[in-house]
């Protein structure tokens, strides 16, 4: 079922890129899904619940790639960077529903709609939050007080860019802009440095509920911290060198699918349950679990 929800999503998402949410019927999106118009009532009741749900999905695409980005051991200042701004651009570029909120036509289907108009706010808040974090991780807390505003330029650019340029962008473009913005990163925070007299607009937003944004980045390098641990924990067990090896196969596929952008939750799942078997590896598998999205709802 999920598998055919998805399918309708995806089939909205080239369309509304195409030609645009009002101009698409029902019956495209299904043609375009490979199914019968009345099969799409099988998951939505109406169109206006496609831009929601896909906010939804492609928040997470998002924040998972961040997750697996901080997850990985050893990154550069450079390689946080420059790999988070090429995430977020292949993201924009793919899911060109992100641009929706900034589009005259489609900003009114979201004020007509409060559910609507609140997940878009909410995602625009995520947006702007983990631009700043990511300003502050690699620059440091010294430009905490202007990193809104060069947050703010930084992001006017990239969906200025991206809503003239999105058809004709692929791999090598979305590496120019990426270094572009990197040069205007180094040269905004470089100037902001350089004097002692500087105008800051957004010292504090007042309007960013904080409280309810998560936070990919930690949770990251929580889980890298974790995967160490669970190596530790095998290799200083007073297992038998059989079991500590085999037990170490287990805990490095977990690791190599754990770290992927887009990891595959059946077999993660199937390793956690292997792993589970020994009881002094069950507390950091469960806090693993929580992190990676896969605790049981009950939870």
């Amino acid at each position: 079922m999920e598998s055919k929800k998805n399918d309708i999503l995806q089939a909205a998402i080239r369309l509304f890129s195409r030609k645009g949410y009002y101009s698409t019927s029902v019956e495209e999106i299904a043609k375009e899904s490979g199914m019968a118009k009345a099969s799409f009532y099988k998951y939505f009741q109406r169109k206006e619940e496609l831009p929601l749900e896909m906010c939804i999905i492609l928040e997470k695409n998002i924040e998972q790639d961040i997750r697996a980005l901080y997850s990985k051991p050893d990154l550069t200042t450079h390689d946080k960077l420059h790999d988070f701004i090429v995430l977020y651009l292949r993201n924009l570029v793919k899911n060109k529903v992100y641009l929706m909120m900034d589009l005259p036509e489609p900003s009114m289907l979201i004020f007509q709609n409060e559910q609507l108009n609140a997940a878009f706010e909410q995602h625009e808040y995520k947006l702007y939050q983990w631009v700043y974090d990511c300003l502050i991780d690699v620059f440091g807390t010294e430009i905490e007080d202007s990193a809104w505003d060069i947050t703010f330029v930084l992001k006017s650019i990239v969906l200025e860019y991206i809503r003239f340029f999105a058809d004709r962008m692929n791999d090598e473009t979305i590496e120019h802009l990426t270094q572009f913005i990197i040069f205007l990163s180094n040269s905004l925070v470089a100037s902001l440095k350089s004097t002692d007299s500087v105008y800051h607009l957004w010292g504090s937003p007042g309007w960013l509920p904080e409280s309810t944004i998560s936070n990919p980045f930690d949770q990251g390098r929580q889980i890298n911290v974790l995967l160490h641990s669970l190596e530790d924990s095998i290799l200083l067990s007073s297992w038998s060198l059989e079991d500590k090896q085999e037990y170490q196969q287990i805990s490095t596929l977990l690791k190599e699918e754990a770290l992927k952008a887009s990891p595959q939750k059946g077999l993660l799942k199937a390793l956690f349950s292997y792993l589970e078997q020994r009881k002094e590896l069950q507390k950091v598998c469960h806090l693993l679990k929580n992190l990676l999205d896969l605790a049981p709802e009950s939870e």
